[in-house]
């Protein structure tokens, strides 16, 4: 069976090459500074700068990730088997909203392509990483338009849910039972396995997608649904301005579904 994988990436490609010591001090003091920048700041919009395979920080990077890639990189380590076995056919990788996190993202993507010859796009999440909601809102519209697309190129969809924050791995995994994914996986931190999710489906009772629909729509509900709305408020699902309710951001993705 043809497989798409999402994959979450995170900066463990900065991280780990920054403790190699068979890379120049000068390339290692670098990524030590890249390492720990905050998202916006001049380290980080400088090592999206060097997102580039022509430039030659990026080629030192790549060169490192082909040499000890299940070492270097903690997603492609998840995906080894995978690959290993030639069921892997497309691949997404979501970038948090940094430079370093692009950065990494493209290094995977010009690895996997090389080295595999896999289809492999790079998608940077606007507000992933900076803004929690808006970056929640973007990751599961971006999440829901790719596994809606794979289904229909008839591939089965794994996300991979190794890298990033934990409430992106979090998202992922209910995003892939509320979209139809077939699978979540990622590394055991303790374990050091490959753990395998299933990705069971989900439903929303119907009383709370219709008391989320008059929130969205009016702001305002029923008296039969006050009592539902509250349940929704204590869960984070919406929230009190003044009188009336406003619906988050990111629900609003989930109430499409339905």
């Amino acid at each position: 069976m043809r497989e798409a994988h999402i994959v979450s990436v995170g900066t463990s490609i900065i991280r780990n090459s920054a403790q190699r010591a068979a890379l120049p001090a000068e390339v290692t003091n670098v990524l030590k500074k890249w390492s720990v920048a905050q998202p916006g700041s001049p380290e980080d919009v400088e090592a999206g700068e060097k997102c580039v395979p022509g430039h030659p920080i990026f080629k030192v990077l790549l060169d490192q990730l082909a040499t000890e890639p299940r070492i270097v990189s903690a997603e492609l380590n998840a995906m080894w088997t995978y690959l290993d076995r030639g069921s892997v056919e497309s691949v997404e990788l979501l970038a948090s909203d940094s430079g370093v996190c692009e950065l990494c993202a493209k290094l995977l993507k010009e690895y996997l392509s090389n080295q595999f010859k896999v289809k492999v796009e790079v998608h940077r999440i606007p507000g992933l990483g900076r803004h929690f909601e808006d970056g929640l809102y973007n990751l599961l519209d971006k999440i829901s338009v790719l596994i809606k697309r794979h289904k229909r190129e008839a591939r089965e969809v794994y996300l991979n849910a190794t890298g990033g924050f934990k409430p992106e791995t979090a998202m992922m995994y209910t995003a892939a039972c509320l979209f139809g994914a077939d699978r979540v996986y990622y590394i055991h931190e303790v374990m050091r396995d490959v753990v395998e999710l299933p990705a069971l489906p989900l439903s929303v009772p119907s009383d709370y997608i219709a008391a989320a629909g008059f929130v969205r729509t009016k702001g305002e509900v029923p008296e039969r649904y006050s009592r539902i709305v509250e349940e929704l408020e204590k869960k984070g699902v919406v929230y009190r301005v003044g009188k009336s309710y406003r619906l988050r951001r990111w629900a609003s993705i989930l109430l499409e579904q339905h």
